[in-house]
């Protein structure tokens, strides 16, 4: 599912309307319909609902709820909150209609009073007073009529958007109307998953208005997002004649002293995930403390005494056949001579490739390491946390977490890599300026550990020869909702339940 801007919804529309006929009234007819839909199958029993909308579309959407739910027996009090001469066309229709079923107040100061009157007796409000429409900080009336939503205290649906939160996500200083439920027509807005509209916008429904489920190429968005239902087919069930070399090898290279946790986390992911062989690279010093440590993995140490040797990968190259996918970082640690040692690791071997946790600090520290990974022959994967991001990037953490869409694009398109940035509703930028929004994860996640799993998630499935960009966002996608699958409260998780948990997650996405 695509996930839009603003602009992007507008230029859907305009074109499709332009190019097939199909007028606007009928979108705005769907839309308002569905909403009272959603009211009553929530409210089976007629109640008081106020309407406020304004002069724009999203206020004939309110024009058309207010006419549904006369039809359905409820009390309905209508508020225009602007100029009735400045309704758009196709509001205007609608205004018009509803004037014949009932009266409509236009909303000034003097009439505060009669507002809260109305929302006082009301079991649900209607707020359709700007959409997608915001631009910046409210003004009055409209301003006013936000305050009194939110101090009323009562069951508010928004129409597309609360009013005050930017549809782009962008931060605006301005009250905004929390909803309980928050019903969008045909894609999410990006806005609904900045970190205020996630709260603001209360559950979220998606609704198909009419527009035709398939786009032409220049009309479809940059933004989407992860769903099973694109990336599902290339994981495929297994053949009944396979073996254990037909499902990748995967070298995981960390675990320096004090670290190896990290790299038997990644590596136990790896198996849940599918790998046929997982091999566990760490230096000499650590081989012992790693065999009592793990079973199933496969161990090949190299020289280095705490961590790795500068030179120590150099018997990488003529092994590199033997080896699907690479990831390093999980427990790599930093050391003397780091820069030249990743660049002989990137260049041993050219396959798919993920870079995680002290990996992103050292190339963060040698940006010219970024050509090496630029001249590979599949793009590489990334996995920063905001502060990895913020090294990466010389910006503060402040800054990559208020321009995150931005910041993970740009970074992909610079330096043609895969960036998954993490966090709540973590993103997967592509280098041609694709992003997807994850929409699966719980705070269990907020542990150490858990970027190790999932660094071992993605490797495991490029191991198994699924695309860069998909195996990002499965992995992505599944370790969110092993989060939630493990059976333990988030406060109480550890590596182990999240493990548990993946194997639920599979199942439901492939099995169930």
């Amino acid at each position: 599912m695509y996930l839009v801007t603003a602009e992007e919804m507008r230029r859907i529309e305009e074109r499709i309307m332009e190019e097939t006929g199909l007028p606007g009234t009928v979108l705005m007819e769907n839309a308002g319909r569905s909403v009272a839909d959603e009211i009553t199958k929530r409210f089976p029993k007629p109640q008081k609902a106020v309407i406020l909308a304004g002069k724009g579309n999203n206020g004939g959407d309110g024009w058309v709820i207010a006419r549904y739910l006369l039809y359905r027996n409820w009390d309905v009090a209508c508020w225009l909150v602007g100029n009735p001469d400045q309704l758009t066309p196709d509001a205007k229709v609608f205004y018009r209609v509803l004037q014949s079923f009932t009266p409509i107040q236009t909303y000034h100061s003097g009439k505060l009073d009669a507002l809260k009157s109305d929302l006082s007796q009301a079991g649900v409000i209607v707020d359709a007073l700007l959409g997608t429409g915001v631009n910046g900080s409210l003004r009055p009336p409209v301003k006013e009529v936000v305050e009194q939503i939110n101090a009323s205290g009562k069951w508010v649906v928004s129409v597309d958007m609360p009013t005050g939160l930017h549809t782009d996500g962008a931060s605006i200083d301005s009250e905004k109307v929390k909803a309980d439920l928050t019903v969008t027509f045909q894609y999410p807005k990006w806005g609904h998953f900045s970190r205020q509209g996630n709260a603001l916008s209360g559950e979220l429904v998606i609704k198909e208005i009419g527009l035709p489920p398939e786009l032409k190429p220049e009309l479809k968005p940059k933004g989407r997002l992860n769903d099973p239902v694109w990336w599902k087919n290339s994981w495929s069930p297994r053949d009944p004649w396979s073996h254990k070399g037909s499902h990748g090898h995967l070298l995981l290279i960390g675990g320096s002293k004090g670290m190896l946790g990290a790299i038997c986390m990644a590596g136990e992911a790896a198996y849940r995930m599918g790998a046929g062989y997982v091999t566990l690279t760490v230096p000499e010093s650590e081989r012992h403390a790693l065999a009592a440590k793990v079973t199933q993995p496969l161990i090949w140490p190299w020289p280095g005494e705490g961590t790795f040797h500068p030179d120590s990968a150099a018997g990488l190259r003529e092994k590199a056949g033997q080896i699907s996918a690479m990831a390093i970082g999980p427990g790599l640690g930093r050391f003397e001579g780091e820069d030249k040692w990743l660049r002989d690791v990137l260049s041993s071997m050219q396959g798919p490739l993920v870079l995680d946790a002290d990996a992103l600090n050292i190339l963060a520290a040698y940006p010219d390491l970024l050509e090496d990974l630029r001249q590979r022959e599949v793009p590489a994967i990334i996995t920063p946390h905001p502060g990895e991001m913020a090294r990466l990037t010389s910006l503060s953490v402040k800054e990559v977490e208020a321009g995150r869409v931005d910041v993970a694009r740009s970074y992909a398109k610079r330096t043609g890599m895969i960036v998954v940035l993490k966090g709540r509703f973590t993103l997967i930028a592509h280098p041609d300026g694709t992003v997807i929004l994850n929409p699966t994860g719980s705070p269990a996640l907020a542990k150490a550990g858990s970027g190790d799993v999932l660094t071992g998630m993605i490797g495991s499935l490029l191991a198994q020869k699924v695309s860069p960009f998909e195996a990002a966002a499965m992995a992505v996608y599944l370790h969110g909702k092993a989060s939630g699958l493990s059976g333990t409260h988030p406060h109480s998780m550890v590596y182990t339940d999240l493990l548990d948990g993946i194997q639920r997650a599979v199942r439901q996405e492939f099995v169930e």
